[in-house]
């Protein structure tokens, strides 16, 4: 009887032993795996990183040239050059400094490693653009990262821009005055309010207001039969206070 009892306790000892090694590996591969992981990871984000702020700075640079390029113009022909370049949904202008900012909210996706195979995560950036004229023609600019929920504003007014374009583009030619435009944006008149409405040939041009809290900013949404355009301005025919967005 002693002997089992010697040769059962020296059988779970051993297998106290085995198991202890086999989860002590386990475990260390799990260890290893995680922070390989997680260095793979990281290079992915700087990557991403330096590929993200060199695009930003492309489009600063590019819009710099563009401005150039467009020679003297009024604001609302600008705003429409640094909105075509840098997608900003809020630009606004301060006549007294002859200064234009442009807010947008700018993404980067990357692919990452996870314990279950690929997967992807996302770089956020919050930017103020600023373009100002400069000697001979050219401009000065300025580009600076802000809080991510400073674009929340920003993000609404695109949303709400493109709301109105979809609606727009949905009209039948015969709605496309004041009455059928103001009807199919009823649903939305919390935040967007229906200005001018101009037509030359095909072409017909409504200016509208997107609000989002104390944010305002005037758009033009341009229709030439199938084709809906929707540009930010500083002026909203029709409507007074009409650029307030910030």
């Amino acid at each position: 009887m002693a002997r089992l009892d010697r040769a059962m306790t020296t059988g779970c000892l051993i297998l106290l032993v085995a198991l202890i090694v086999v989860f002590g590996t386990v475990l260390g591969v799990l260890w290893y795996w995680s922070w390989h992981t997680d260095k793979i990871n990281a290079e992915h984000r700087q990557q991403a990183l330096l590929a993200f702020d060199d695009q930003l700075r492309r489009t600063k640079n590019e819009t710099i040239r563009a401005l150039g390029d467009a020679g003297p113009a009024d604001p609302d022909a600008l705003t429409a050059v640094i909105h075509q370049h840098t997608g900003a949904p809020v630009i606004s202008y301060d006549a007294s400094r002859d200064v234009f900012r442009a807010r947008v909210a700018k993404r980067a996706e990357y692919k990452t490693r996870t314990l279950f195979g690929i997967g992807q995560d996302v770089i956020v950036r919050c930017l103020e653009y600023t373009y100002a004229p400069a000697k001979c023609h050219d401009w000065a600019s300025a580009m600076s990262i802000l809080m991510n929920d400073t674009c929340g504003p920003s993000v609404s007014i695109g949303n709400g821009a493109h709301i109105a374009g979809q609606r727009v583009a949905a009209l039948e030619a015969a709605e496309l005055n004041r009455a059928g435009v103001r009807r199919a944006l009823a649903p939305y008149r919390r935040f967007l309010t229906v200005g001018t409405i101009t037509r030359t040939g095909s072409t017909v041009k409504i200016s509208v207001a997107v609000s989002e809290g104390t944010s305002r900013q005037c758009y033009r949404i341009t229709r030439d039969g199938s084709q809906v355009l929707s540009v930010p301005a500083q002026t909203c025919p029709g409507l007074t206070a009409a650029n307030t967005a910030r």
